[in-house]
C-alpha cells in the first residue's frame, strides 16, 4: 500500500496533474499506510484518488479484522487517521451517497485551487450493494482548467517594483510546470535580464543551457544560485510555496524584497 500510494503521487506530479490514480486498500493497516502519501499529495496538491475499505456500515459483524476497537467511539475507524492529510474526504454509508460525493470529489481533484487527495471510505459491505445510476451521471465531463488573473493593481506594483530592481533573482516552483507558463518564465528573465533559480518541485521549468537557469536553490541548491539570492534587492517567487529547504530556514535572502 506504501508503493502505491507514492506510485500514485508520482504518476500525478508527472503528468503535471492532468492524470491520476486510484489506490484501494484493505481496513487497518492497509488504510494507514497510506498516511504519508497522502500527506505529500495534500502539500504539494496533487491529485490522488484513495478508496480504503472500512467496517461494516450495518456493523453486525463487529469486530472485525483489524477493526480499530473504540468502545467510546462506534464510529471511530483507522480512515479517519486520513482526514487531516486529505482535500476531500467522505465515508460512503450508502451507495446513493455516492451521487453526491463524487461530483464533489471530482471538483477536488481537477480544480488547481482545490487539488489535492480525495478518500471515500467504503464499507465492506456497502461494497457489495447494487445501484442504478442515472445515464447522466455516467456521461463523460470534460473538466477545463480556469486560470485566476492577477489583480491589476498588485500586478502594476510589482512591476514597478521589479523596474527599480538592481540585483532581481526569479525562483521558480513546480507551479511554473504544473500551469505550462516555462515559456513566459523564460521571456521574463530575459526581459529582465534576471537570473532564475528554482525549487526541487521547480526544476525544469527552464532549459539548463539557457543563460539564466543558475541551478536550485536552497539547502540542497548550487552555490551560484544561493549566493545571487544573497546579494539579490528583490526576488520575484512564481508558484512556491517557499518550503524551508527553499529558503534555508528563511535565512536565505533576509534582505531582499520579496514578490
Amino acid at each position: 500500500e506504501q508503493a502505491m500510494g507514492h506510485a500514485a503521487v508520482a504518476f500525478a506530479k508527472a503528468n503535471r496533474r492532468r492524470r491520476m490514480m486510484a489506490c484501494t486498500t484493505s481496513i487497518g493497516p492497509g488504510a494507514t499506510n497510506l498516511v504519508t502519501a497522502a500527506a505529500t499529495a495534500h502539500v504539494n496538491r496533487l491529485p490522488v484518488l484513495l478508496l480504503p475499505g472500512d467496517v461494516f456500515a450495518n456493523r453486525v459483524p463487529d469486530p472485525v479484522l483489524q477493526q480499530l476497537e473504540v468502545p467510546t467511539d462506534p464510529g471511530a475507524t483507522v480512515n479517519d487517521c486520513l482526514r487531516p492529510v486529505s482535500r476531500y474526504f467522505d465515508r460512503i454509508q450508502r451507495p446513493e451517497q455516492l451521487l453526491a460525493s463524487l461530483p464533489q470529489a471530482l471538483r477536488v481533484l481537477t480544480d488547481p485551487a482545490e487539488c489535492g487527495p480525495v478518500t471515500l471510505a467504503l464499507p465492506q459491505d456497502v461494497q457489495t450493494e447494487a445501484l442504478e445510476v442515472p445515464d447522466a451521471f455516467l456521461e463523460p465531463t470534460v473538466r477545463r482548467v480556469r486560470r485566476a488573473h492577477p489583480d491589476p493593481r498588485e500586478l502594476q506594483d510589482a512591476l514597478r517594483v521589479l523596474r527599480g530592481a538592481r540585483r532581481p533573482l526569479l525562483v521558480a516552483g513546480g507551479g511554473v510546470l504544473y500551469s505550462e507558463a516555462e515559456g513566459a518564465l523564460a521571456e521574463l528573465a530575459h526581459a529582465l535580464g534576471a537570473p532564475v533559480a528554482f525549487t526541487q518541485a521547480g526544476n525544469g521549468a527552464l532549459a539548463a543551457a539557457d543563460p539564466a537557469w543558475v541551478g536550485g536553490l536552497g539547502v540542497t541548491g548550487s552555490a551560484a544560485a544561493n549566493a545571487l539570492a544573497a546579494d539579490a534587492d528583490v526576488i520575484l517567487a512564481v508558484g512556491t510555496r517557499l518550503s524551508d529547504f527553499t529558503t534555508a530556514s528563511r535565512t536565505l535572502f533576509p534582505q531582499a524584497r520579496l514578490l
